[in-house]
């Protein structure tokens, strides 16, 4: 967790969202989880993070609306210090953004260490939740806006469809024994 609030990861994402349109804080934890639904953003982080973007300068009440019993909501956009440090923030992260590892690729390198019969059975669950978080994206794309502003769940899908692809190709390597295997002995 950064030491700094508008440091989060969602700080990107919830500016990026001001960007189209000014929104009231519940509105901008709805679009979070329609846009992102691969993310796990809870309400209260959302209002959290908006009232810390606030006292940064880098977003600002706009108008308060109520809409028949709702409690009165305040409508928050960007301001131009926010709208300058985001564009600094993507061009930073497209430049200098590591790719992550992740734990997946860490027990990978251990495959063998599986037994050759257990390995495909492995493989095939990880390659169902692969396609079905692939499922979810599409779906997700599918009911969103134009492209552009969803670019980045199109890269996520090419990945998530790439891996797909590569975990069926192992798959059948390991099943056809053309994988070589390390022996079971330990020395």
């Amino acid at each position: 967790m950064p030491l700094n609030a508008v440091d989060n990861p969602l700080a990107l994402r919830l500016l990026g969202l001001l960007v189209e349109q000014p929104r009231h804080q519940y509105a901008l934890a709805v679009a979070l989880k329609e846009r992102y639904p691969y993310v796990n953003a809870k309400s209260g982080s959302v209002y959290t993070l908006v009232r810390s973007l606030e006292v940064a300068g880098w977003v600002a009440p706009t108008e308060v609306e109520q809409v028949g019993n709702r409690p009165t909501r305040t409508v928050y956009a960007l301001t131009e210090q926010g709208w300058d440090v985001f564009r600094e923030r993507v061009r930073r992260q497209i430049r200098e953004a590591k790719v992550t590892t992740s734990a997946f690729v860490d027990a990978l390198a251990y495959l063998g260490a599986l037994d050759p019969a257990e390995a495909p059975d492995v493989l095939r669950e990880r390659q169902a939740s692969v396609e079905e978080r692939i499922t979810e994206l599409e779906q997700a794309a599918g009911r969103g806006p134009m492209e552009i502003t969803m670019i980045e769940v199109d890269f996520v899908l090419y990945q998530l469809r790439s891996e797909a692809e590569w975990l069926r190709a192992l798959i059948t390597r390991i099943d056809d024994g053309e994988l070589a295997w390390p022996g079971t002995e330990r020395t």
